[in-house]
């Protein structure tokens, strides 16, 4: 439909796209909005134009609010309500923002207006990061080493991980391509940032918007500028960053590379069992490492990530049958709306956007994660359907004018409400018990330690799947001198997850407290073994003073340790750390093979005495006079800091607030 005349003043349209680029340049920026302004202001401005009559709603308009609803009453049957919020949050703000865009961009000049605005932050990030990729750039040559590929994580700009910033730029992209004017330089600033993330998925991403933009875009005045601006900067990359190019293109050629690849498909095959366990309405949203924590991340030996391998997968383990549902009818109609108005230059821009961004979302899933990428889906949404209402002469307050505010309004307080966020009482419980744990071993009291198991009892009841619970109540009970029933809980732990150094040296530690030195000495063997920095710990210093042959045993079973034939870098990397410490001198071949493979490995370089290349990975690339920074002393891994390590991000993610720290 053509737009008819407004109802609002021209200012009051211009009012509220200044107020929707400003929250646009705060998401991008990540500036801290612990109130949620954001969503306050978005109400009252929905709440002052008024909220299109429901008799005028679209199907997406429906589905877009179903998914809202859905998404806010996922809190109350997700297995953790913390993450659940987060999603529940965007959804409620996006979905604000969408119907307060839909209203004002009804008057169709005011479109390119909002678009044509947006490109100032736009070109303010763009140039700030690419800014920063030059000085990344240099400080990794000046380390010495030859090219860029390897340290993309040092690289983060507007402190966005690499796969994240992609994605994000991805969307920058789509909205450039929808302003009329300026747009051929932001297009190359954006085509090179996205090439300069060296991402493959950003890769494929990108060549399947530019292949589906020249095939699909409506003039060819556009399609000549996408193709020249898009040619331009990737020649120029293939031209200055040949090895980092090549090496993305090759995908699978190097170590890290198929690691990543093994542990996307790994991650997919523990989601597909995860959500057969809760089929109809999932884990709720946010609650992805949650489900998969028992599958794939009790591995000392990989990182912890929070991102789900795609996002079918994590719908389906989030969502479940229900809400994965609402997103393929979503999906459908946006497909149907986009070829109904294919003659619309706008809808056919969006639509490779959205294509690309599907792509982007089947090599690692982070647009429902990130607000700005989130809340930007809305706005695409938002745009897609930009002079689709004819407005009435006569303006009149509806019903869904004062129900929309009414609902952001209900869910802003409930969100600055602090008991909200105190629902979940697993991590006090938690935080308790560490707390009380502690009391004793500086007190002894043992009032202390009843407190503990009574409020682990009460964690592990609630939370089961939480297997770092099940370590704090061995831990308990080796405090209480239960030696037995603690040995019996860490063997169990042990046998599921044989790679997880925490386990394996507390239960080390219990089986030495009962003599059984053999099984103890076999137990830190392996904990070592992923986990070489236990060396370290308070123990091996105890043992080195006081239990000499068993000290001494313990630095002839490492002597023995040698890599295996299929041992990736990180393996060497391990043994040449085991092996400096025995004296071996395998040591310094056993580190050069790992960092010839994975140079980003940080302790290799230090052992190996090139500290230059170590000051880069400790520090990072933005450091100030990074060659003559001092080094900090490496940290005793005492059993407080094991815990810390393998439990803080996961008590984060599923709880929302930090886990007490003793260090």
């Amino acid at each position: 439909m053509s737009a008819g005349k407004l109802s609002l003043s021209r200012p009051a349209c211009v009012g509220m796209a200044l107020l929707v680029l400003a929250i646009m340049a705060m998401l991008l920026f990540r500036m801290e909005d612990n109130y949620h302004i954001g969503l306050l202001l978005s109400t009252c401005g929905l709440a002052w134009v008024g909220a299109l009559p429901f008799r005028q709603w679209t199907r997406i308009d429906w589905i877009l609010s179903l998914i809202t609803v859905y998404e806010l009453f996922s809190c109350y049957w997700a297995e953790c309500m913390a993450p659940a919020i987060f999603p529940a949050f965007y959804a409620v703000f996006g979905w604000t923002v969408y119907f307060l865009l839909r209203r004002i961009l009804a008057e169709g000049s005011i479109f390119y207006w909002v678009v044509e605005g947006g490109l100032i932050p736009i070109g303010i990030a763009l140039l700030l990061a690419i800014g920063s990729f030059y000085v990344f750039r240099h400080s990794v040559l000046n380390s010495g080493f030859v090219d860029t590929y390897h340290f993309r994580f040092l690289f983060r700009p507007l402190g966005y991980i690499t796969n994240v910033w992609a994605e994000v730029l991805l969307i920058l992209l789509g909205w450039i391509c929808l302003a009329r004017r300026y747009s051929a330089l932001f297009i190359f600033l954006c085509v090179l940032a996205i090439l300069f993330s060296f991402s493959r998925g950003a890769y494929i991403s990108l060549g399947i918007y530019l292949l589906a933009g020249l095939l699909w875009m409506e003039t060819k005045r556009e399609k000549i500028r996408l193709l020249a601006v898009g040619s331009t900067a990737i020649v120029l990359t293939a031209c200055f960053l040949p090895q980092e190019m090549k090496t993305t293109l090759q995908m699978n050629r190097t170590v890290s590379q198929q690691q990543s690849t093994e542990g996307r498909i790994d991650a997919a095959h523990a989601a597909w069992n995860a959500f057969r366990e809760h089929p109809l309405l999932g884990y709720g949203s946010g609650n992805f490492t949650y489900a998969i924590d028992h599958a794939m991340n009790q591995d000392s030996t990989h990182a912890f990530t929070s991102f789900a391998p795609n996002i079918i997968v994590q719908l389906l383990v989030e969502k479940g049958i229900l809400g994965v549902m609402f997103y393929l009818l979503l999906t459908v109609v946006v497909l149907h709306f986009i070829w109904k108005h294919r003659q619309r230059s706008e809808c056919r821009i969006i639509g490779c956007v959205l294509l690309a961004l599907l792509a982007k979302e089947m090599t690692q899933a982070t647009l429902l994660c990130v607000p700005f990428t989130f809340f930007m889906l809305y706005v695409l949404l938002a745009f897609l359907q930009s002079g689709e209402v004819v407005m009435e002469e006569k303006r009149e307050r509806k019903a869904s004018g004062y129900i929309l505010p009414a609902v952001a309004l209900v869910c802003f307080i409930a969100w600055n409400t602090p008991s909200l966020q105190s629902m979940e009482a697993t991590p006090q419980w938690v935080n308790k018990a560490i707390e009380e744990m502690a009391l004793y071993k500086n007190d002894g009291k043992t009032e202390h330690l009843s407190e503990a198991a009574k409020v682990l009892e009460e964690a592990s009841e609630r939370r089961p799947e939480d297997l770092q619970i099940t370590y704090l109540q061995a831990r308990l009970h080796c405090a209480k001198k239960e030696t037995g029933e603690a040995e019996t809980l860490l063997n169990g732990l042990v046998a599921a997850y044989p790679k997880n150094s925490l386990y394996l040296a507390s239960l080390s530690d219990v089986q030495y407290r009962q003599d059984k030195k053999e099984l103890a000495l076999q137990s830190f063997v392996n904990a070592v073994r992923y986990m070489p920095r236990l060396l370290t710990n308070e123990r091996v210093r105890k043992w080195r003073q006081t239990d000499t042959l068993f000290y001494q045993n313990l630095r002839d079973r490492l002597w023995l340790l040698r890599p295996a034939p299929g041992d990736t870098p990180s393996d060497y990397a391990r043994y040449g750390y085991i092996a400096r410490w025995c004296g071996n001198p395998s040591a310094d071949t056993y580190l050069r093979k790992a960092v010839a493979a994975l140079p980003n490995l940080a302790t290799p370089w230090h052992l190996l005495g090139d500290d230059r290349k170590y000051r880069l990975l400790l520090l990072g690339a933005f450091r100030k006079e990074l060659d003559t920074a001092e080094l900090p002393e490496e940290q005793e891994l005492a059993d407080e800091l094991m815990l810390e390590m393998a439990y803080f991000a996961k008590f984060k993610n599923w709880y929302g607030c930090p886990l007490i720290t003793l260090q």
